[in-house]
């Protein structure tokens, strides 16, 4: 039997509904005709047959069928000829403002500190969905009968938050909804939970000189009264509430953008994605990016190239094994422009300076542009591969993160390392290149075998160790879920695991301050693991073995207690992963401690001769060795795992 959660956040966590898709034709049929019967008498009735007194009335009066715009849905049906010319005339004259049905319905939240343009912005985006508007503020002031001034001076912050926070309730519950939220709003652990788990929030974050231009001679804020420096107010203020902010799904960089022009952005991806689709932001200023984590993401990817703003012409490489996905990715984008495809060999083998001599000639060849975007369909070597190619021809490239495997989407594909490797060891010719863009469809999951879907599952455990225990016992009350694929279990801890590896990221992108080294916990003893035994392991079971051997040795140096070894442990083998190398499925045989040693010599992570290693001091919380780890506990925790 499954347990139940043991907090708000892991219940949070857990939280979600298969939401119905509010499809939306753009020059094309649907996919299922029977599912749309008005599609149906519309084309027997073409061309010079359809006058204008012949279409149905709700469509005159924008009541159409749900989703269709109707210029491309009129020219889809008639062709263009005079009687569809004579349609849109009456169209225009009947209808003041065309009014899109996105797909997402759930409420859509506006983050931001005061005078970042929420109600502005809220109100345009409204208008442009079709959706009603509400400004947090203006009800609560209005229920209260006075300005929000004076209800701080009256009744007190606190009652002011227990009204938002009841009205934040309230809100939540309703359909196509663009809320402007008080700029404390998500600041509050319950409002912000809620917020993310039943809203698209998007973050209009203003710079704080703009934000003083707004608001140093305002009367009616009370956060800011009583300050002789505003602007170090604002400053420090904002700086308090970022981190909430920043946890809303997108990031929208407004600085003097007009409200207009900002609501459009919102607006392109509002139709991109569905009710159940969920994103994050990694935060890098102007080179900030989005990872989508949905159901059949694929099938929209057009509009989802649009909403990031990538141009064409677009270059597909796909990993042989999943061609189709690759053949799906190019014909979306060929709807937008030029669009060609290659396929490269599965396996680590394919992570080669000749395979990416191979890439760099094929982009010549089809006469790849700067401002092209390249396009990674497949697991890790894939996404390694053609992120190292994208960094390294023309100086540069953007391209996208495709991944089709569990261990891409919640660890490869973000954060912009690329590399190819070496006889010597893996990942040794390498660049620090951000995606533009990661979409990870969970449809493509459902075809991953079994060994390979488990194996990914280790570093969503590695993420619970060093970041999250919330994740973490989410990971051992449902792990029969998760093996089960089941679709909210698999959105939790995808989107729970990139929010992680965004966070540290964001903080130490190019590892220059140790923190993003967190990120190798079990990877140094993975790695010369999968080297020494020519790679017959899968890279999470190396990692699943790899973090057993370093939380033996974090044990054995005194830095955390046996109960974590112990509990790791009883998680890995829920998850059916390997903690010892017998465990494996395939027979590998046992590599000599003397050849593993000297590999973990050639890490990547080894200051001077020093090797350092990632150990967890408690879940939660991880530490860097910056001094030698004895080479009698190194070869003990090996015996640990290999015997």
């Amino acid at each position: 039997m499954t347990k139940k959660p043991s907090t708000n956040l892991e219940r949070d966590m857990g939280q979600g509904t298969r939401g119905k898709r509010q499809g939306k034709w753009e020059g094309e049929a649907p996919a299922e005709p029977k599912k749309t019967g008005n599609w149906r008498l519309l084309r027997r009735k073409r061309n010079d047959e359809c006058s204008v007194g012949g279409l149905p009335r709700r469509m005159l009066n924008d009541r159409r069928p749900q989703g269709a715009t109707l210029p491309i849905f009129l020219h889809k049906v008639l062709g263009s000829n005079q009687t569809a010319t004579k349609i849109a005339c009456e169209m225009d004259r009947r209808l003041q403002s065309q009014v899109v049905i996105a797909m997402v319905t759930k409420p859509i939240a506006l983050f931001g500190f005061m005078g970042s343009g929420k109600t502005s912005v809220g109100k345009a985006l409204a208008q442009k969905l079709g959706y009603e508007f509400v400004d947090t503020d203006e009800v609560i002031a209005q229920k209260f009968g006075k300005p929000i001034s004076q209800i701080f001076a009256e009744d007190g912050e606190a009652a002011f938050r227990r009204a938002e926070s009841e009205l934040l309730s309230e809100l939540l519950q309703r359909q196509r909804l663009v809320i402007a939220t008080g700029g404390g709003m998500p600041t509050v652990p319950e409002n912000l939970a809620a917020l993310r788990t039943k809203a698209l929030n998007f973050y209009l974050r203003v710079p704080t000189e703009i934000l003083y231009e707004r608001l140093a001679a305002v009367k009616d804020r009370p956060l800011l009264e009583g300050f002789a420096d505003r602007y170090w107010r604002i400053a420090t203020l904002l700086a308090q509430r970022e981190r909430f902010y920043t946890q809303a799904q997108f990031i929208v960089n407004c600085g003097r953008q007009t409200p207009e022009q900002i609501a459009e952005k919102i607006f392109a991806w509002v139709r991109a994605l569905d009710n159940d689709d969920d994103a994050v932001t990694v935060d890098l200023g102007e080179r900030s990016y989005q990872v989508l984590v949905g159901n059949d993401l694929l099938s929209r990817m057009e509009r989802i190239v649009e909403a990031r703003n990538l141009q064409p012409p677009f270059a597909v490489v796909c990993d042989e094994s999943v061609k189709n996905f690759g053949e799906t990715v190019r014909e979306r984008l060929s709807r937008l422009g030029k669009s060609e495809q290659v396929s490269v060999p599965s396996g680590e083998a394919s992570k080669s300076i000749e395979q990416a001599i191979s890439l760099w000639h094929w982009l010549a060849e089809i006469a790849m542009p700067r401002n092209g975007t390249l396009f990674a369909v497949g697991g890790g070597v894939v996404g390694d591969l053609v992120g190292f190619v994208a960094a390294t021809y023309m100086r540069g490239i953007a391209y996208v993160q495709v991944p089709t495997t569990l261990l891409a989407m919640v660890d490869s594909a973000i954060g912009g390392k690329t590399a190819v490797d070496l006889h010597h060891a893996k990942n040794l010719v390498g660049a620090f290149h951000q995606p533009s863009l990661v979409i990870s469809d969970l449809s493509c999951l459902k075809t991953v075998p079994d060994r390979a879907f488990i194996a990914g599952l280790a570093e969503v455990v590695k993420y619970g160790v060093i970041a999250d225990p919330a994740l973490f016992r989410y990971l051992r009350d449902n792990a029969d879920l998760i093996l089960r694929r089941h679709p909210v279990a698999l959105r939790t801890i995808i989107a729970r695991s990139a929010s992680i590896k965004a966070s540290v990221v964001a903080l130490d992108e190019r590892e220059q301050t140790g923190l993003r080294m967190i990120l190798n916990y079990g990877h140094t003893f993975g790695h010369a693991l999968e080297a020494a035994t020519n790679f017959q392991l899968l890279h999470g079971e190396a990692v699943a073995i790899g973090m057993t051997a370093e939380a033996y040795l974090a044990w054995r140096l005194g830095w955390c207690d046996r109960e974590i070894l112990d509990e790791q442990t009883e998680v890995l083998r829920a998850l059916e992963l390997p903690t010892k190398l017998r465990e494996v499925a395939e027979t590998v045989p046992e590599p000599d401690i003397a050849l593993l040693t000297e590999i973990m010599l050639r890490d990547k992570k080894r200051k001077g001769s020093i090797v350092r290693f990632a150990l967890p001091k408690r879940l939660g919380e991880t530490a860097i060795t910056d001094f030698p780890v004895p080479d009698d506990l190194i070869a003990d925790a090996w015996v640990f795992v290999l015997r």
